[in-house]
């Protein structure tokens, strides 16, 4: 069958039709009109991924168009022996060979170094234009494997830091903290990857980052660190921060100072003339959770005041836990104090909507404090006073640090000054 001449017999619009679609929907579009066999359109779909010598396929179609030659056999024994035929893979090695250079010189030229190697233009165009031509692309990951600069870390949260129970991505901190990484990585050139570390996750999979060098370095958020990683990481030598992790864990890591915050927070309401306190704590293996009770504790006893040990409430951070613990107390008359103080805002934020319900005003009544001094801070009514965790900024101290180790300089720890934000509450 002669598709081309049916075309010549077709409508002269057919032809400017070429000019603007590839050749293999150009001629599709005719096999369709014409009702041709699905032989010759699968033929046509084998012939579309080809090139004939430095011609292009479309030029062949346009070539065959005014000549009027078939572009379609009678038979289906090339179909056939094309689908036999596996496209040809390249490597460094098969490109090296084919164009006679080395395959260093690839090598080199694919990895953006070639300026550096002195490899002229004019043959690096030559390796381009070849790997262009025969569509290759390099295999990153082998790039990695053969590289002593691996300039990819990985971010690995614990499920169990996040207030929000759907995914740690939806807590304010947490987004704070990886924009603090992405901002420094960026201008340091670096990406990164991030995983959610849950009961399900396999130790080994952490530890295969590294081996694989898919990743340099490690920066994990949660709390706490297993001892079994920590151990593997100084056995390996793989280089891990943490944040908000307890420096006596052995792991660099960074923090705010959790108890200097606390303790002036607490030190704040004294002034005020406060002295029967509330504290609802978050969750005993936290270690910002340990200094920020320690923090509450200790200003305290500096003012030699005491408190009962069944005022200091657990609600593991959380809202819905806070505003029962407060709605119990109420309900069977035992919410005496004058001043609550919350581990965190979410969980103050989850107290001061109770109160409202109760009709307890705030702060005449009982002043409210929390910590993070999150955005929530200027939208609960009253607005909440808090102290700054400085997220973003533990995000990027946090990489520079990685970044540090990488490059081979001694671990350290790092603890971020803050500040507090006195507001309506308290």
């Amino acid at each position: 069958m002669r598709l081309l001449r049916h075309i010549a017999a077709s409508d002269d619009s057919n032809f400017n039709f070429v000019h603007t679609c590839s050749p293999f929907i150009f001629a599709c579009r005719l096999v369709e009109n014409q009702n041709y066999r699905y032989t010759n359109l699968a033929h046509l779909r084998e012939m579309s991924s080809l090139r004939t010598g430095k011609i292009s396929l479309f030029q062949v179609v346009r070539l065959q168009f005014e000549t009027g030659e078939a572009i379609l056999p009678e038979t289906t024994e090339g179909t056939d022996k094309m689908k036999r035929e596996k496209p040809k893979k390249y490597s460094l090695s098969t490109i090296a060979a084919e164009l006679g250079v080395s395959k260093s010189a690839v090598s080199f030229v694919l990895s953006g170094k070639a300026h550096n190697q002195r490899i002229s233009r004019e043959l690096e165009k030559k390796i381009l234009d070849f790997c262009t031509q025969v569509n290759y692309r390099p295999n990153i990951h082998a790039q990695r494997m053969n590289s002593d600069q691996v300039k990819n870390i990985g971010i690995l949260l614990n499920e169990n830091i996040s207030v929000c129970r759907n995914s740690p991505f939806q807590d304010l901190n947490v987004a704070s903290i990886i924009g603090g990484i992405a901002d420094a990585a960026d201008a340091a050139g670096y990406r990164f990857s991030c995983q959610i570390h849950t009961p399900k996750m396999q130790e080994n999979a952490v530890f295969d980052w590294f081996r694989s060098k898919e990743i340099a370095g490690l920066i994990y958020y949660g709390t706490p660190m297993p001892a079994c990683w920590i151990e593997t990481f100084r056995r390996e030598n793989f280089k891990a921060v943490g944040i908000s992790i307890d420096p006596a864990d052995g792991v660099p890591c960074v923090n705010v100072d959790n108890y200097g915050a606390s303790y002036e927070l607490t030190r704040h309401l004294i002034r005020r003339g406060h002295r029967r306190f509330l504290y609802i704590s978050g969750i005993e293996s936290s270690y910002p959770g340990r200094e920020r009770l320690r923090g509450f504790l200790g200003a305290l006893k500096n003012h030699k005041m005491s408190l009962s040990p069944d005022h200091i409430i657990p609600a593991k951070f959380d809202r819905k836990q806070a505003a029962a613990v407060i709605r119990s107390l109420w309900i069977h008359g035992k919410l005496d104090a004058d001043a609550i103080v919350c581990a965190n805002d979410s969980m103050a934020i989850g107290v001061i909507q109770t109160l409202h319900e109760a009709g307890i005003s705030i702060p005449e009544q009982i002043a409210v404090v929390g910590a993070d001094n999150t955005d929530m801070c200027e939208i609960i009514s009253p607005s909440l006073t808090s102290f700054d965790y400085q997220t973003f900024e533990m995000g990027k101290a946090a990489f520079t640090l990685l970044k540090d180790l990488i490059s081979g300089l001694e671990p350290r720890n790092v603890v971020l000054k803050t500040t507090l934000s006195i507001r309506h509450s308290g």
